[in-house]
């Protein structure tokens, strides 16, 4: 399991794909709500890497500094996996996003192992609504969520997950100033 460095979400947009989550639910298809994690929250995923401990903190909650962002939401994806789908809606890379994602790459320069689909180039902004749905659960998938329209959302704090630790670490953004916070909020 990689580390990761994770954009939340405010609590109006966060909302807004709980609703995805629930609808898939509510129909029995794999959604992001079966994932019992204490740290299971809509997010878009800005680096990933096999190893971003605390030594990067501070760096990190530099670049994540900053007025919340507005993104926007346009369409879904879908990412084939060995024999089944993730479904995930589609966030725009604007300007600001991109900057964002830049800036935090620039402060985990060199760091080793790092998943390449997370980096400058090669990174498609998305929020995860489900893994392992079949072909024919994603036709099912995307029938029930095609009607939702595309959304203005906004985003909250910058975090880092420490697989390792089962740890979050609040470095910052979304308008909240401060220092790096962690806490060991349980296993996961």
């Amino acid at each position: 399991m990689a580390d990761s460095v994770e954009l939340l979400l405010d609590p109006a947009s966060e909302g807004f794909l709980l609703d995805d989550w629930a609808a898939l639910e509510a129909a029995g298809l794999p959604n992001q709500s079966q994932h019992q994690s204490f740290s299971n929250a809509p997010h878009i995923t800005l680096a990933a890497a096999a190893r971003i401990d605390d030594r990067y903190d501070t760096d990190l909650a530099a670049a994540a500094a900053g007025d919340a962002l507005e993104l926007v939401t346009a369409g879904f994806l879908v990412f084939p996996t060995r024999r089944k789908f993730v479904l995930a809606r589609q966030v725009v890379a604007d300007s600001d996003l991109t900057d964002l994602h830049r800036r935090l790459w620039t402060a985990l320069d060199s760091i080793p192992d790092a998943v390449p689909t997370t980096v400058p180039g090669s990174w498609t902004p998305h929020i995860t609504l489900g893994h392992g749905l079949t072909a024919d659960q994603l036709a099912v998938a995307l029938g029930i969520l095609r009607d939702r329209p595309s959304e203005r959302l906004a985003s909250g704090i910058v975090r880092r997950w420490d697989a390792k630790e089962k740890r979050l670490v609040l470095l910052g953004g979304g308008g909240i100033a401060g220092p790096p916070t962690s806490g060991d909020l349980g296993p996961q």
